[in-house]
């Protein structure tokens, strides 16, 4: 199981959910690392840099949604409430899906999702473990979500669960 990193479709939304200096630590974990032509763009980060570091590049969403095992999203649909019902139709079964939900939000995204068959984490369920932390709010940093999605890999592909 590969990870596909897609580009954020929420409107004005800047950040992403990968940056190229963590490709090497995915490829030196034995993950082959794609991500969608112009994913980083609105970060600073352009296409060229991922694919210097080791990134393979799609051309375009429905590509990344038609081959992808794992789909990293920093905001999906739960959380962008703007246009994030457009991922719904090009999801298939068996797909898992990762990053910032709001499952508490509402369910019916989520039953939307699970209903196509997609296993979904929600990294804004897990809290950072400091005394500062704010029960309920989620305090990642890009280092944290990369971890939690390292460790969730890591149990997909050696099948210690079905469901994360």
């Amino acid at each position: 199981m590969n990870p596909w990193y897609t580009s954020e479709i929420y409107p004005k939304e800047r950040r992403v959910a990968m940056v190229p200096a963590v490709i090497p630590n995915l490829k030196k974990a034995g993950l082959e690392v794609l991500v969608e032509a112009g994913a980083g763009h609105a970060a600073g980060y352009p296409d060229k840099e991922y694919v210097e570091k080791g990134a393979k590049l799609a051309a375009d969403r429905a590509e990344v949604f038609r081959t992808a095992d794992i789909i990293v999203q920093f905001l999906c649909h739960g959380a962008n409430d703007q246009n994030g019902n457009v991922d719904l139709p090009l999801f298939r079964k068996g797909q898992v899906l990762m990053g910032f939900l709001r499952p508490l939000g509402t369910a019916k995204t989520l039953q939307e999702i699970a209903e196509r068959g997609v296993t979904s984490l929600a990294v804004d369920t897990h809290c950072r473990a400091s005394p500062r932390a704010k029960h309920g709010r989620a305090l990642f940093d890009g280092g944290q979500f990369a971890a939690t999605k390292q460790f969730c890999w890591q149990r997909i592909r050696f099948r210690e669960c079905a469901r994360c």
